[in-house]
């Protein structure tokens, strides 16, 4: 899941489009306005974590609670779009069309995945490295598992594109990605490594790990793989390409369930996420 993200700049050009007293407002607002996303932020980030630090008994409140999954997941957003932020603000970037803003987008959604995921439930004890499957004597077989399962993503989401092209939905997943065509080799790695492989770990730390497993234990199986799917899928904020990330979502919590572990959904997702990357990169294929 990487997202972008876009900041508004105040500078010279846009104040001197303003009377004084109008560009006086606008820096007015846009303070209040931060200070309101750091009071979000603040309160959210209490909700969220603070049960993790009073010990293991208060860190199951509310887990499995849609209350908890959806505060988790809106923290995460929000502290993932400060990184972006910045550097768009440093570098005048605007949205992912840099090495700077794609890595910056990807690590900082991957950290905010696997640091509120840590703090609030493998710390305190709320999920265990048994519970996620990651023993090291299984983890050859898990990530065989993985690559099969990845494969078989790659075929399914290829006649799913296939039957929507077909019905006039173009897919559109990597059209704001177009341009890291233009990068050189050396940003094309650093894309892979942070969207390609990083970001399907974390994303299935936190998705398969926490999201599904919670559900799974507290809500039953329905719940559990829709709930998660549907969630996993309307973050990617993409319209076009819902049922596609629907059904691979759907298949990486089969594969979670079956085998009791988060690696062959960490692998199959890498593996459909660079094979991705791959062909936007090394070929002329539309997108």
């Amino acid at each position: 899941m990487v997202s972008g993200a876009y900041v508004l700049v105040i500078d010279r050009a846009i104040l001197s489009r303003f009377s004084f007293g109008e560009a006086i407002s606008v820096i007015v607002a846009v303070g209040l306005l931060v200070i309101g996303v750091l009071l979000l932020i603040g309160g959210l980030g209490y909700y969220v974590l603070a049960p993790g630090f009073r010990g293991r008994t208060a860190a199951w409140t509310g887990f499995g609670s849609h209350r908890l999954v959806l505060a988790c997941t809106a923290l995460i957003v929000l502290v993932a779009n400060i990184g972006p932020l910045l550097v768009a603000a440093i570098f005048q970037a605007r949205g992912l069309c840099s090495i700077p803003s794609f890595t910056a987008a990807a690590l900082s959604i991957d950290l905010a995945l696997i640091g509120l995921t840590y703090l609030r439930f493998i710390r305190p004890g709320v999920l265990t490295m048994d519970q996620l499957g990651l023993k090291r004597g299984r983890l050859g077989y898990n990530a065989g598992a993985g690559l099969l399962i990845g494969v078989g993503v790659l075929i399914v989401s290829a006649i799913i594109q296939g039957v929507l092209q077909g019905l006039g939905v173009r897919q559109t997943q990597l059209v704001d990605l177009q341009c890291v065509r233009d990068f050189p080799l050396s940003g094309f790695l650093a894309v892979v490594l942070a969207g390609g492989l990083i970001a399907p770990m974390a994303e299935e730390l936190y998705f398969r790990g926490y999201v599904f497993r919670s559900y799974l234990l507290t809500r039953g199986r329905l719940v559990a793989y829709l709930a998660t799917s549907i969630l996993f899928a309307v973050l990617h904020l993409n319209l076009p390409a819902l049922l596609p990330i629907l059904v691979l979502s759907l298949v990486f919590c089969w594969a979670y369930e079956r085998t009791g572990s988060i690696v062959p959904s960490m692998v199959g997702h890498a593996l459909n996420n660079t094979v991705a990357f791959c062909i936007l990169y090394f070929t002329n294929s539309p997108v």
